[in-house]
């Protein structure tokens, strides 16, 4: 794993569609081309969080939480760089919700 860089990015639209996060935080791996793990931040106050490891849990390798590449995934993104402190602090609270359990 390369060096990490952590950002953050506020839902797109100014009006947050309801079950959406407010906040998104990414842990992002450029040398891989990966964002490894996630964190969502919603306007109730919840904490969602997801990683490789936990979509990995159910057996099927995932080598990143998106199927672009970052350049791609994030072009129109307003990211914010953020500390590895404040995104372990945001992880540390979260509830585990890998994509696989959504549906």
């Amino acid at each position: 794993m390369g060096r990490l860089r952590y950002v953050r990015a506020r839902w797109p639209e100014l009006e947050v569609p309801e079950g959406q996060p407010l906040w998104l935080l990414y842990e992002l791996d450029d040398a891989a081309d990966a964002v490894t793990r996630s964190v969502d931040l919603f306007p109730d106050g919840s904490v969602a969080r997801n990683s490789i490891e936990i979509e990995e849990r159910n057996g099927t390798p995932c080598p990143s939480l998106i199927d672009l590449s970052l350049a791609e995934g994030f072009a129109d993104a307003d990211l914010i760089e953020i500390s590895s402190a404040e995104f372990e602090a945001a992880w540390a609270k979260g509830m585990d919700r890998p994509f696989w359990s959504a549906g």
